[in-house]
């Protein structure tokens, strides 16, 4: 058995981001929410695989591969915006993506290897503007920055050798942690926001230079590679250990606009 989960937690479940009063004001200036996956609590698992689900009821459920040559090397679950088809407002002007993440101790990870809990991957599937990672990497040389596989990394686009890892942090257990990138499709800029708990965002990176070319999706859940020798074909060669039952749990998913320089930072439990 193979079992590659993540739970995703109501909003009450976790911090959900909600903006900050302006100086000066009472009122909360609030951020255009472009796609919200903050699920209610009302939402049963069932809810996920219909057609008004907000995600892509579609996409990804990574049991049986890609015939006739299933996808063998990595093992992969993870949740697509349904709304989220390539060149929708997602991936235009400049946005930020939101999550927030911890481990699941009924389901720990192997740090032996590379995950994938979240990336954005171009239209083409060439590769992605940014990846968020955690393990050890497939290829250290490709990721020399890294030093403790118990570790959050962002990095931007994938096809670079090696890849620029903005950002990294302790992957510390039994607390959230929250994460917000911000894209400027045409711009070619990168910011990361991060805290723990419910404290507020604060930026930890840029805006930088990264390469967003090429629109494409946001996922979130559970990317695992597989372990092996350099140069292996890594959807199709590589070893997985059997019985997985491995997991993590997600809260706080959300898109917004920031093409006016909005972001949203201070945490509250809605």
């Amino acid at each position: 058995m193979t079992v590659l989960s993540f739970i995703l937690l109501s909003t009450l479940g976790c911090a959900a981001f909600a903006s900050p009063a302006p100086s000066g004001s009472s009122a909360k200036k609030e951020c255009t929410i472009l796609f919200d996956g903050r699920v209610p609590q009302h939402m049963t698992p069932a809810d996920f695989d219909k057609n008004s689900s907000i995600f892509d009821h579609q996409f990804v459920h990574g049991q049986s591969g890609d015939p006739p040559q299933p996808q063998v090397g990595f093992r992969r679950s993870e949740l697509i915006p349904a709304t989220n088809n390539g060149s929708d407002i997602t991936v235009q002007g400049t946005t930020t993506f939101h999550w927030s993440i911890r481990n699941d101790p009924l389901r720990p990870l192997n740090f032996s290897h590379e995950y994938h809990p979240a990336w954005h991957e171009t239209a083409d599937f060439s590769t992605s503007e940014i990846t968020f990672l955690t393990g050890k990497p497939f290829n250290q040389s490709f990721d020399p920055t890294v030093h403790d596989p118990k570790t959050f990394r962002l990095a931007g686009r994938q096809s670079n050798s090696p890849e620029t890892t903005f950002f990294q942090t302790s992957f510390e257990f039994d607390v959230w942690h929250n994460f917000a990138v911000t894209l400027g499709w045409t711009s070619n800029t990168l910011t990361v926001y991060y805290s723990k708990g419910i404290a507020p965002l604060k930026k930890v990176a840029g805006p930088a230079f990264n390469d967003n070319s090429g629109g494409g999706q946001f996922h979130t859940g559970v990317f695992k590679e597989p372990t092996g020798p350099l140069g292996i074909d890594v959807l199709h060669e590589g070893f997985q250990e059997s019985n997985l039952n491995e997991g993590l749990i997600f809260g706080g998913i959300f898109i917004e606009d920031s093409t006016d320089g909005c972001v949203t930072t201070f945490p509250s439990l809605l």
